[in-house]
Order: C-alpha cells, then sequence, then structure tokens
C-alpha cells in the first residue's frame, strides 16, 4: 500500500541539484547572492569541456570542490543544468532560449549550442509570421519586432553571425517606425498607444513596447542599424515604406 510519503507530489519534491549528499563526487556551485547548487563532478565533466579541463588540470576548484560563479543567475544556470541532466533534458524553448544561449556558449555544451541556435532561428521565422497574419496596422506588430530585436541583441552578443544575419533580415521586413523615427498624428491615433499587447504573459502598453523597441535598436552598432534600415528601404521601391 502507498504511505503519505508515496504520494508526495512533484511540487513538493526538491528539484535535482538543490541539495547536497546526493553523490560522492560533489561540487558546489556557489552564486553571487550565495545560493548553492549540488552537481556531481563527473557529470560536469561529461557535460563540458570547460569543467573537464577545470578538474582535470591544477585549477583550485579541483581542490576545493567549490566553484564560485561570479556573475551568474541561480535560476539561469539551475535551468541549463535541467536540460542536460539525462533525467530530465529540459526542451530549449522560447521561455529560456536566451537564458541558456549564454551559459551554454560560456561551457562549451555543443548539443544545446547547436538547438539554442535552431530556436532562435524558428522562433524568427514565428514572429515575421505572427506580424504578416496580423492587420495591417503597425500596432499589430509591435511585440514581433520586440520579440526579433531581443534575439537579435543576444545573437549579437554571442558572436552568431548566421543567427544575427538572419535576425536583420527579419526586422528589416517589419515596420521601421516601431523601432526607428516617430509616429505621425495623422497617421495613427495616440489612444492606440495606451493599448496592451501580451510579453511574456504579461500585458504591457504599446507606448511601453515601442519604447523598448527604440532603446534596443538605439544600442546597436551604427553600421547595424543602417544595414537593417537599407535592407528595409530596399524592400519598397520608389521609398514607399511602412
Amino acid at each position: 500500500m502507498s504511505t503519505s510519503n508515496d504520494t508526495q507530489t512533484t511540487e513538493e519534491c526538491p528539484k535535482p541539484f538543490t541539495e547536497g549528499g546526493k553523490c560522492l563526487d560533489e561540487v558546489r556551485l556557489v552564486f553571487d547572492d550565495q545560493q548553492e547548487l549540488f552537481v556531481s563532478q563527473n557529470f560536469l565533466i561529461l557535460s563540458s569541456p570547460v569543467f573537464e579541463a577545470m578538474f582535470k588540470n591544477e585549477f583550485k576548484e579541483k581542490q576545493s570542490k567549490t566553484v564560485n560563479l561570479t556573475g551568474k543567475n541561480y535560476a539561469d544556470f539551475l535551468e541549463f543544468l535541467m536540460c542536460i541532466h539525462p533525467g530530465f533534458l529540459n526542451p530549449i524553448t522560447e521561455s529560456n532560449v536566451l537564458r541558456i544561449a549564454p551559459i551554454a556558449e560560456e561551457y562549451q555544451v555543443a548539443s544545446i549550442v547547436t538547438s539554442c541556435k535552431s530556436l532562435m532561428k524558428n522562433w524568427l521565422d514565428k514572429e515575421l509570421q505572427v506580424a504578416k497574419r496580423s492587420s495591417t496596422s503597425t500596432l499589430e506588430h509591435v511585440v514581433p519586432a520586440r520579440q526579433c530585436l531581443t534575439i537579435l541583441t543576444t545573437a549579437l552578443s554571442l558572436n552568431y553571425e548566421t543567427e544575427t544575419a538572419y535576425a536583420v533580415d527579419t526586422i528589416a521586413k517589419l515596420p521601421h517606425r516601431i523601432y526607428y523615427g516617430s509616429y505621425r498624428p495623422d497617421t495613427i491615433n495616440s489612444n492606440y498607444l495606451d493599448y496592451t499587447r501580451k510579453v511574456n504573459g504579461v500585458d504591457v502598453k504599446v507606448r511601453e513596447i515601442i519604447a523598448e523597441c527604440r532603446q534596443l535598436f538605439l544600442k546597436l552598432h551604427a553600421q547595424l542599424r543602417c544595414e537593417i534600415l537599407s535592407k528595409r528601404l530596399a524592400l519598397y521601391p520608389g521609398n514607399e515604406v511602412m
């Protein structure tokens, strides 16, 4: 017969890596806020050539069995570990790819890097299709523009040349006045800017999404901004650009 302990729900059980004493070759991963994760050394060695070098050579971590992950986010790193844990293999999705990709790249986990790159390109395709299915109103394109600019920012930071080029081409197909220039009173009702759109499941005012798009665009190198605008202009003979 089942006991009360057997009926303990998954939510009540601690996640992997969050409790010590589970493996003989345990390594502590310590974050800036002093939160800790506990991971098998062999698991890390098999998963990442960076960790392999760390523990097979004379690094201080080899003796202390402690790795200080300065600047790393606890929740993001735990999600990364859950993606490579053979018992879970959490999927790479739109909700975690931009958090997982930098970690996978730093620790050279090739399979996860490949999955992240593929997901980023598919996500760009999806956002463009969402924009195309929407009405011709620029307001229906603000969320796809924000998502694409965010993907571009991550791809740039990781030196993903193919994904960066793909994001540039995608953004060039979206209305440029979302991320560059200004709205004219005769082309849009300013009251529409107070409408909301969902971003990552949260209702956000359109004007706030546009402001974020412009911030993301302005942070790009001038040459890349010019490339996006030039590609957009080239799509519209006679300079009839949306």
